[in-house]
Formats: structure tokens, sequence, C-alpha cells
């Protein structure tokens, strides 16, 4: 009885509410640092296939044997330029470049039939030996003038064309 002769002061009433309110936002505050110290549990990752390797039939053909040849040799000179330099940059680029190049290359080499792959092959190998000869006369010197890297990216597009021909 004496409980509710307090609630006839409106002001107790309100502590009262005000109390139930400050435990609730405190209860809620309390659960929320809990759920935060705590890592939430993740599903793993699905497995990743593996990378298919490259088949040795598709590698041991004369016109991508010599995109790797030509690929390593712009590597040993990107690491004979002063690094961060202009020239580097852009050979950097242009290495990047001709390994799209390579993977359309293995892919079209790969998915070809034997009838369309010996016509693929002679196309990919005047163009391969075009690509290495603008190189040697283009890089051999410096490779910062403009008009050597535009024949140097003409000769890659012309090497993508003669695979996208396929």
């Amino acid at each position: 009885m004496r409980l509710l002769l307090s609630f006839e002061n409106p002001w107790c009433l309100f502590s009262l509410l005000l109390l139930i309110c400050l435990l609730l936002i405190a209860a809620a505050l309390l659960s929320y640092s809990r759920s935060r110290q705590r890592p939430a549990l993740r599903p793993a990752p699905p497995e990743q296939p593996p990378r298919p390797a490259w088949q040795p039939e598709v590698t041991a053909t004369a016109p991508f044997e010599a995109l790797l040849a030509i690929q390593e040799r712009l590597a040993d000179m990107q690491r004979h330029l002063t690094p961060g330099s202009d020239d580097a940059r852009w050979l950097e680029g242009f290495r990047n470049d001709l390994r799209n190049v390579m993977d359309d290359v293995y892919w079209e080499l790969y998915h070809a039939q034997d009838d369309t792959r010996d016509a693929l092959l002679e196309r990919l190998d005047a163009e391969v030996a075009r690509l290495n000869q603008t190189i040697g006369a283009h890089i051999s010197a410096t490779i910062s003038r403009e008009t050597d890297r535009s024949a140097l990216h003409t000769q890659l597009d012309r090497l993508r064309a003669a695979v996208d021909e396929a």
C-alpha cells in the first residue's frame, strides 16, 4: 500500500521511469560492447580452384617460346633502368601489355583445332619475328622517344590482330 502511495507524486513516477530507461540503455551499451570485443565468426571462404598450369603442347611452340624470350629480355632491360624513371614505367606498362597478348596467344593456341592451328602458328611466327625485330631496332638505344614507343605499340597491336583473326 505504501508503494502505491509513493506513485501518487508525479515526480516519483517520473524518477522510476527514468531509472528504468537508464537501465535499458546501460544493458544495450553493455551488449554492444561485448559484441564488439569478440570477433564475429565468419564462414571460411570457398575453396578456390587451382590455376591451371600452361600446357606444354602450347608453350613448346616456336611463337610462344619467342614471346617468352622477348618478355625475359624486356625484364632484363628494365632491371638496368633507373627505378621510377619515365622509361622504366613505360617499359613496365609495355611488358604488361605484352603479357596480356601472351595470354591471348596461349588461349587461342590451346583452343585451336588442328586444322586452324598450323595457320595460326604461321601468322604468329611472322608477327612475333617482326615484334622481336622492332624491339631490337627501337629499344637498343633508348625508349624515351615517342616514335620508338609508338612503333613498339603498333607492332604489339599487329600481333594482337594476328591472334584475333583465328
